[in-house]
């Protein structure tokens, strides 16, 4: 049975392909890219205490991806906004088809 940090992925990796925006980075890039924005969500919920029950704050969370991404990859920065609004969009479309999205 696949992790579900391996299946987010790969749906989300699926939807960036889909769109194709991003295919003018190297496949490298991409997946550096994508496995950090990954992560820094993931701290970014740890320290705000979303895995315990608080509200995921999306503009506290855009703010802080950008920032970190930019400091992340400085050559890819002119793309971090778009990359870092479009991880967002995909990873709640992956959150919604797994029904873990609570809507208030």
């Amino acid at each position: 049975m696949e992790q579900p940090e391996t299946t987010a992925k790969a749906y989300i990796t699926d939807c960036f392909e889909k769109q194709g925006d991003f295919d003018i980075l190297p496949r490298e890039a991409f997946e550096a890219m994508l496995a950090k924005v990954m992560t820094l969500d993931e701290t970014f919920m740890k320290d705000t205490g979303v895995l315990e029950g608080a509200v995921y704050d999306d503009d506290a969370a855009y703010d802080y991806l950008v920032e970190e991404m930019g400091a992340a990859f400085p050559q890819q920065k002119m793309y971090c906004m778009r990359f870092v609004e479009d991880y967002m969009d995909n990873q709640e479309r992956y959150l919604d088809s797994i029904g873990l999205l609570e809507w208030e």
